[in-house]
């Protein structure tokens, strides 16, 4: 291997960018592709409903060979995707620290050769180059230049050696992948090779590693075929923590659509055994109990098309309207959970996880992606340097009332998972430096990360962010808190509470115990717009913007958090 110019890593220093929106074009291409599957699918099973015969079940069962493969190319090209997620920071890095070096020299005084040889300039004198004491006499100075010369061009050398190193890895992970890509592409009827320790999973001998850092290492190792054969005996693969975002996403939006033609046969069927249903509403029943019947039969209807329209609405919500924040189905299940997060986790600098409370569930999930989206535009104009995501986590069982959240059995259950995902977003990381993590709990919400971070449970993440709160159960103080990494005298730098003075929460303090955004707390307090007399509206009104087009002063807070630069809060 033979090491790039000075010229070659100040090229691939300045287009850095190409590789990233490389990346990014490829997880947006295999998303429409899935789309364009997925509405094949939906097609064939609004056909199949009237169509019988040997027909019919061959061309089942030609869909069903064409599910398997298309998920199976899905998933090799985002491979690519992932090497070059995985392997382009260090090697823009390591250019850009070669790039700097050959600069810094040049600027310093000395001869620069396009292949890294260092010379000193032939007017070496003392303070000329920089390096050389301005005290040294003239023979002494040049000498002196000769022999730094010597040392810069090793280090430059080294560094141009190094930037060489991780090209090579990146392009023969590349090729690999390409390779592989290939192979899932290949439509011979021959059996696809997948290892025993994969076959053993499959067969349902052997389980996926359970902690998040080792799933992630397993499935580093797993070829495109292997990873499809997982999603095929396990369709919910996908909501395991530690699994990268991109096949997370890719393997999710296969299942949505797949739960999506279960939950509509429910509804076809129920439609078909209930006569008065027509064109998908409820006509009315004759007689004078016709009043009592028709709110009957339309809380039934609308209670069997609840998990449909949730569905459809999360498919839908999955839609970036902006053309710029992708977003990536982390998680969905048959139990109304789910989570989405604009923007890649796994390549973001900046990473928060935002826990709704009381109602929310996965029929609103698409008001928690709308935040979610809120949330990442004030962090990028906080910090337009460094890319953003947010998660809008909705992967517990919320109460679904206020006397369900007087009670504390919906955070104590959702601890765990969110304890959980807070590892996968960690293990699934890529590149060198580890991404600044938020976790923000609104209203009960707040409930939740107190009991994730505190009762024996550790949150791997660098802030708190208490937004709202009733009080987050038993902790009394930030002390009473655990993160990763963070020593327990320090807690109180890296917990915020906010709740406007006219939001009504403010008057449940104590169910939950004492609010965060007590002083008496501990924790850093931040402003929160409010208005001038208490209304319902203001407990949801932090992510707003004024019609003078200014935002609310707790989203700007917010964004200084999640950014890394909660000591400018207000």
């Amino acid at each position: 291997m033979s090491s790039p110019t000075v010229s070659q890593v100040r090229a691939w220093s300045t287009q850095g960018s190409a590789l990233t929106d490389t990346a990014a074009q490829i997880d947006s291409t295999v998303d429409a592709f899935d789309a364009v599957m997925n509405d094949l699918l939906r097609d064939v099973d609004a056909v199949s409903q009237s169509w019988q015969g040997d027909a019919a079940r061959a061309s089942s069962a030609q869909t069903d060979a064409e599910k398997q493969f298309s998920n199976r190319l899905g998933i090799a090209i985002l491979d690519i995707a992932d090497d070059i997620n995985r392997l382009g920071p260090t090697f823009l890095r390591s250019c850009e620290v070669a790039r700097s070096l050959a600069d810094s020299l040049t600027g310093g005084g000395y001869l620069v050769a396009d292949n890294g040889t260092v010379t000193p300039p032939a007017d070496a004198r003392p303070g000329h180059p920089v390096d050389v004491p301005a005290g040294a006499e003239g023979t002494v100075a040049a000498t002196i230049a000769s022999t730094n010369a010597a040392v810069h061009q090793q280090d430059l050398m080294a560094a141009l050696a190094t930037a060489g190193q991780a090209d090579a890895d990146l392009a023969r992970q590349v090729e690999a992948a390409l390779a592989a890509l290939g192979q899932a592409a290949d439509r011979a009827t021959t059996s696809v090779p997948v290892r025993p320790e994969v076959s053993a999973i499959v067969d349902g001998r052997a389980s996926l590693p359970s902690d998040p850092k080792a799933l992630n290492a397993f499935w580093d190792t797993l070829t495109a075929n292997e990873k499809a054969a997982l999603w095929n005996a396990d369709r919910s693969v996908g909501n395991r923590d530690g699994i990268p975002a991109a096949d997370r996403d890719h393997f999710n939006r296969r299942h949505l659509a797949e739960m999506e033609i279960a939950e509509r046969a429910k509804v076809n069927d129920y439609i078909a055994a209930h006569p008065y249903i027509k064109g998908g509403k409820v006509t009315a029943a004759p007689g004078p109990g016709g009043y009592v019947t028709d709110g009957r039969r339309g809380d039934e209807y609308a209670k069997v098309t609840e998990r449909y329209r949730a569905l459809t609405g999360l498919g839908k919500a999955l839609d970036d309207p902006t053309g710029s924040n992708p977003r990536f189905l982390l998680q969905v299940d048959d139990r109304g959970r789910g989570a989405v997060a604009v923007n890649n986790p796994d390549t973001a600098a900046n990473v928060t996880t935002y826990v709704p409370g009381t109602g929310s569930n996965l029929g609103n999930i698409g008001g928690g992606i709308d935040r979610a989206q809120t949330m990442v535009g004030a962090a990028e104009r906080a910090d337009p340097r460094a890319a953003t995501s947010v998660v809008a986590w909705y992967g517990y069982d919320a109460p679904q009332g206020l006397g369900a959240a007087a009670g504390p059995a919906s955070a104590a259950g959702a601890a765990g998972p969110l304890d959980s995902f807070q590892d996968g977003l960690r293990a699934t990381h890529e590149g060198a430096t580890a991404s600044h993590n938020t976790v923000l709990g609104h209203s009960y919400g707040t409930v939740v990360v107190g009991e994730a971070s505190s009762e024996g449970h550790t949150l791997d993440a660098d802030d708190l962010v208490f937004l709202a709160s009733p009080g987050i159960g038993g902790p009394n103080s930030p002390d009473d808190l655990s993160l990763t990494g963070v020593a327990r005298s320090d807690m109180a730098q890296h917990v915020y509470a906010s709740t406007a003075t006219t939001d009504p929460i403010g008057l449940t303090e104590g169910i939950h115990g004492i609010s965060p955004n007590n002083p008496e707390f501990g924790a850093q307090r931040f402003t929160s717009d409010h208005s001038n007399h208490p209304r319902l509206s203001d407990h949801s009104a932090y992510w707003d913007t004024h019609p003078d087009g200014t935002q609310n002063q707790a989203l700007t807070n917010m964004a200084l958090i999640m950014t890394g630069r909660g000591d400018e809060t207000e």
